[in-house]
């Protein structure tokens, strides 16, 4: 799979707007479709972008990262880039997108609820505003604040670890679910590359000497709260994300081949009943991992960097969910709904961001009930350009070449290499949030939302040639 994620640019937001069919493969099956390949974003080897403070977007290699090592894929970066983005200067002069922007927010295809912020990268300065401060449902473009605080509290090489213990008698072993949601059989599955199974189970059998055991216990305590967030139907855990569990394989789908595709009502089991057959077991059962007992084997997910390049670029509701909580056990203590809330809320505090009104259910933007405004999108991406969190500017899909605005921008090509953006799209609700380059050259970052409108396309295209408009803006 591209990282458009399908062909229809739809898909890559927060609603499938057509079930796909498709009969799931076996799980011993070789992958021969990677739904991702774990790059850091292939179009930010051209461009990095100097922001507030002289700041180069890279990744600083953390000097003691907590799991694993930063290996990057061999074909990163390539030998030869192709220019995609538009380059930036900090000396531009600053936009006076009072003088456009009014005309293009009146366009009567905003037919519903507004709300809009242009600001300078640079300083900071809002440019332009409409109803910024009004809290409204973001969808998708909650991604960028779960990407953001992982950034900043997990650091681009933290891996989740899945590890397997000693059970309680010489007969039997517990797999303990850390939270990653990518687990894979065989090492290749539906984000690419990813923590496998089968290495696990020949670690495990190479401790043991060779002896399989007849039960396999599966941990699942890391996670034990509500399968879904608050404002999330349980009828959408079927086809547009999975149930919440702190472990899965291929994101809990059963075809692994499909973004929207139906999931497995209990995708922690299904990975006990993998991992037993790999592992020769007899018997799964549910257990608690003892107190200091002996690890036996453990394989780590693929970086941060790379899981949080891959959810927003395609819009990943399991994954996006899964870094959250990951944040939330790290910055709180424990994996549930209301610690994923007080974590990315205490990310956006310590960067400025004004907190007014502002309801985080979700890492993924699936919640209906979520409430953020375009002022806050805005103020948590320059405090982002101000910190190891900028990272996430390389994450965001790029107008006309990546993820879930690859097939965007139809009617406004010029904003094509120049415009970068979150998408996000429930029933009723439009979001575009990311940076652009105006034709002087100049940064500046925008949230544009629109909930209870009439026509979803309408609005989406309007997004679109706003944020074109303004990146040719010489004004």
């Amino acid at each position: 799979m591209a990282l458009s994620d399908n062909d229809d640019p739809r898909v890559a937001s927060t609603t499938p707007h057509a079930r796909p069919e498709g009969a799931p493969p076996s799980a011993r099956s070789r992958r021969r479709h990677k739904a991702l390949t774990w790059v850091f974003s292939i179009f930010a080897v051209v461009a990095t972008v100097a922001a507030a403070g002289g700041l180069v977007w890279q990744i600083g290699a953390a000097a003691e990262p907590e799991k694993g090592t930063f290996a990057p894929p061999e074909a990163y970066p390539p030998a030869e880039p192709a220019e995609v983005l538009a380059g930036t200067d900090r000396n531009a002069p600053v936009p006076d997108l009072a003088s456009v922007l009014p005309d293009l927010l009146d366009d009567p295809r905003f037919s519903g609820d507004l709300s809009s912020v242009f600001a300078d990268a640079v300083t900071g300065e809002v440019l332009y505003e409409r109803d910024g401060s009004e809290a409204m449902t973001p969808a998708s473009s909650m991604k960028v604040v779960t990407a953001v605080a992982a950034f900043e509290h997990l650091g681009p090489e933290y891996r989740i670890p899945t590890t397997v213990v000693e059970g309680p008698d010489d007969d039997s072993v517990v797999l303990v679910g850390g939270g990653d949601v990518a687990l894979t059989v065989d090492g290749e599955g539906y984000y690419g590359g990813g923590a496998s199974l089968t290495d696990l189970a020949d670690a495990v059998l190479d401790a043991r000497g060779g002896d399989a055991p007849s039960t396999l216990y599966l941990d699942t305590s890391l996670f034990s709260d509500s399968v879904n967030a608050d404002g999330v139907s349980k009828a959408d855990l079927n086809l547009y994300t999975a149930p919440a569990a702190p472990m899965m394989l291929d994101g809990g789908r059963i075809d692994n081949t499909v973004h929207y595709t139906p999931h497995y009502p209990d995708p922690a089991a299904r990975v006990g009943e993998v991992f037993a057959e790999l592992l020769g077991a007899d018997e799964v059962a549910d257990g608690t991992a003892a107190e200091g007992a002996a690890e036996l084997a453990a394989v780590h997910s693929e970086p941060v960097a790379a899981l949080v390049d891959a959810l927003v670029l395609s819009s990943d509701n399991e994954l996006a969910d899964a870094v959250a909580f990951q944040t939330a056990l790290a910055v709180e203590g424990e994996m549930t709904w209301d610690a994923l809330g007080r974590a990315h809320m205490a990310t956006l505090e310590s960067m400025g961001v004004d907190t007014t009104g502002l309801v985080l259910n979700d890492g993924s933007g699936m919640s209906s009930t979520n409430r953020m405004t375009a002022n806050a999108f805005t103020q948590l991406l320059i405090g982002a350009a101000g910190s190891k969190a900028s990272l996430v500017f390389e994450a965001l899909p790029v107008a006309g070449y990546s993820g879930s605005l690859l097939d965007r921008f139809g009617t406004a090509t010029d904003a094509n290499g120049v415009v970068r953006g979150k998408t996000g799209t429930l029933s009723g609700v439009s979001s575009l949030t990311g940076s652009l380059t105006t034709a002087d050259g100049r940064l500046v970052v925008y949230s544009i939302i629109s909930n209870d409108h009439a026509n979803g396309s309408a609005v989406e295209t309007a997004m679109d040639e706003v944020t074109a408009s303004v990146s040719q803006c010489g004004c």
